[in-house]
Order: C-alpha cells, then sequence, then structure tokens
C-alpha cells in the first residue's frame, strides 16, 4: 500500500477500483501512467530553418535516411545521416547508432547515440564527450 500512499486522492480511488483483493493482499503496486510522449521532428515542423531543410536535401539519399534530432547540448536541431541498411539488416530490434558532431561554433565536440527502430523511429537517445586519442 505504500505506492498507492504516495498518489493524489482521486488517483487513489482509481487505483484501489482496479486492484483486485489479491493484488493488495499481496502488495502488489499499481500499475504507473505511460510516459507521456515527445513530439517528433518532421519536415513538417515549425520552426525548421531554410538552412536546415537544405542539410537534409543534401544529405538524404537512395541509401541513407536523414534523422531530425534535437541535441540537448547544442539546442539545436540538427539532421543525421543514417545509413540504411545499417537498421534493415540488423537483428537488433532497436539499433544503437552514434553520431559525432560540434556545436554551431565548432567548439565542443560530443556524440549523440540514437536507438532507433527499423521505422527509423528514436526510442532513446544520450549524449557523451568525445575524447580522441591522438597518438
Amino acid at each position: 500500500m505504500n505506492d498507492i500512499k504516495n498518489l493524489k486522492p482521486e488517483k487513489v480511488k482509481e487505483d484501489l477500483k482496479d486492484k483486485s483483493k489479491e493484488d493488495m493482499d499481496l502488495n502488489i503496486p499499481a500499475i504507473p501512467e505511460a510516459p507521456k510522449k515527445k513530439d517528433r521532428i518532421t519536415l513538417d515542423s515549425p520552426g525548421l530553418t531554410t538552412d536546415l531543410l537544405c542539410k537534409i536535401k543534401k544529405l538524404e539519399q537512395k541509401n541513407i535516411k536523414v534523422v531530425l534530432v534535437n541535441c540537448e547540448r547544442c539546442r539545436e536541431v540538427i539532421p543525421v545521416p543514417i545509413p540504411k541498411n545499417s537498421i534493415k539488416k540488423s537483428e537488433l530490434p532497436v539499433v544503437p547508432i552514434s553520431f559525432v558532431h560540434k556545436n554551431p561554433k565548432r567548439k565542443d565536440l560530443h556524440c549523440i547515440t540514437l536507438h532507433l527502430d527499423h521505422d527509423f523511429d528514436i526510442r532513446r537517445q544520450r549524449i557523451s564527450d568525445v575524447i580522441l586519442d591522438l597518438e
């Protein structure tokens, strides 16, 4: 019952209705709400610059799919070219792809690792610093 104590009163009533006596006896927690979906960035999204649209057209080819990513470090939407075969031929249901780039001022080299499904939808993304071995 600890999980129910932390919920809003109206939510507690709903959760108690959905829980069986057995669930309550065994202290099985309520099913959490589904996470809210973030809006997906597409070519029709507002605020895309003409410069970005030109980059997309330049990068996209028969064997390359361009995915738009909101880079939290750069605070910009960036186009990421993804080789179609790397996703389509993968046995993994969600494929990790890393893209190294710099912020617009050409400083702060960093990497975005995208986890893409076979429809090229981003399931997860992480940013990391890049350390190069110069030897």
